[in-house]
């Protein structure tokens, strides 16, 4: 079976990569100097070409209006449409709520799965291509051809009932954690406000058994969790929690600074 990756960015490459060693795959990026870079390890192609199997990992971003921005897995699924409407398309770029499904549905793809990466770079042993991942599917064929595909890859799943549950998880994942910082954060202004220490605080706080107080470092930054908190937001019209949280953070780049 033919896999194409497409996207060899920061995670597409070592996932691509790691599918490599399963399977006869090729990689494609829009960048010339990302696919420079990938054909170093994998082998690449200039075009989305005829497979089995489309990986999608492109990055997503926030558009003008900090608002999702799918134009780069639209693109992707537009091309996959042309070249093989019968492979599986595996989803592994961040998507907001409903995107698998409308493109689905735009471009005629009859197999679609939703499996988000949980990649990080500063842990690829443990939070590397390979752990437990969710996964949603378009219909029952899409699930059980998704599922035999990253069994293959060794990669364990944990399936949901959705497309729609697999891309919450991810913006949700991602938007607790921001919620968490911004929270320590916050709390560290409190502390030196009233000339308290905060580590000895936060380690004070986190010997009861239920609470885990995270470290307040430099503000919060990185593409992932400034977008992703954005994303979990455009899905509903209240979030007064989530805001706060990105207005504590914003606080808190200015408290460090002086401000």
């Amino acid at each position: 079976m033919k896999v194409q990756i497409i996207g060899l960015g920061t995670v597409g490459l070592p996932t691509a990569i790691h599918i490599s060693r399963f399977f006869d795959a090729v990689g494609y990026d829009i960048s010339p100097e990302a696919q420079t870079h990938a054909s170093k390890f994998i082998q690449v192609a200039n075009k989305i070409e005829n497979a089995d199997i489309y990986v999608i990992t492109v990055s997503t971003k926030l558009n003008s209006e900090s608002t999702p921005d799918m134009s780069a897995v639209d693109e992707a699924c537009k091309e996959i449409s042309k070249a093989q409407l019968g492979a599986l398309v595996a989803i592994e770029s961040t998507l907001s709520i409903g995107t698998a499904r409308r493109l689905s549905s735009k471009y005629n793809l009859k197999f679609v799965v939703v499996c988000p990466h949980r990649w990080w770079k500063r842990d690829q042993i443990n939070h590397g291509v390979v752990q437990l991942r969710v996964i949603g599917a378009l219909n029952s064929e899409s699930m059980e051809r998704g599922k035999a595909f990253y069994q293959a890859l060794r990669i364990p799943l944990y399936p949901l009932s959705s497309l729609e549950l697999a891309e919450a998880t991810k913006i949700a994942e991602n938007s607790y954690r921001f919620v968490q910082i911004a929270f320590a954060e916050e709390l560290k202004i409190i502390a030196e406000s009233n000339n308290l220490n905060f580590n000895e605080l936060r380690e004070a706080c986190n010997t009861k058994w239920n609470v885990v107080v995270l470290e307040a470092r430099d503000g919060i930054g990185g593409e992932c969790l400034p977008k992703d908190i954005r994303y979990l937001m455009s899905a509903s019209g209240v979030h007064p929690l989530l805001e706060g949280a990105i207005k504590a953070d914003e606080a808190y780049k200015k408290f460090i600074l002086g401000e």
